[in-house]
């Protein structure tokens, strides 16, 4: 989907779901530094009041661009910024992830342009699982 074809106001959602699997949550605190108890060490996160290690947020955000751009949304686009981001509910391995995003602006440039748009994840309770907003 390229910039031409947005229109504001409009919700897409993927529609297709994402597994977290431990094994994405390992690699991910590894690989990024993040190497806590929090997401590690499933005793540790029960004793902090969780059912499970907990997944990182950035990763939660990163699965919803993944989900989008496999939908078509903004598949050719760069991701700036983000504002006013929220994280609701927990994700923990086993859950599975959608996502949908509301189109809330748009401004034509040389090659499309920016792009304003609210995005929220969903675990597979439809609970929010967290939201923001990008341009």
């Amino acid at each position: 989907m390229y910039f031409e074809d947005i229109e504001i106001g409009k919700v897409y959602k993927a529609d297709v779901t994402k597994p977290i699997t431990g094994t994405e949550i390992d690699l991910v605190a590894q690989m990024s530094g993040m190497d806590l108890p929090g997401f590690l060490d499933a005793d540790f996160a029960r004793s902090l009041g969780f059912k499970d290690r907990v997944t990182p947020g950035i990763y939660i955000i990163a699965c919803m661009m993944g989900l989008m751009a496999k939908q078509g949304f903004l598949a050719h686009a760069i991701w700036v910024s983000a504002t006013d981001l929220s994280f609701k509910t927990p994700v923990f391995p086993g859950d599975r992830l959608s996502a949908e995003v509301e189109v809330l602006s748009k401004k034509a440039g040389k090659r499309g342009g920016p792009v304003t748009y609210k995005w929220r994840i969903y675990n597979q309770e439809e609970k929010l699982v967290a939201e923001g907003v990008n341009t």
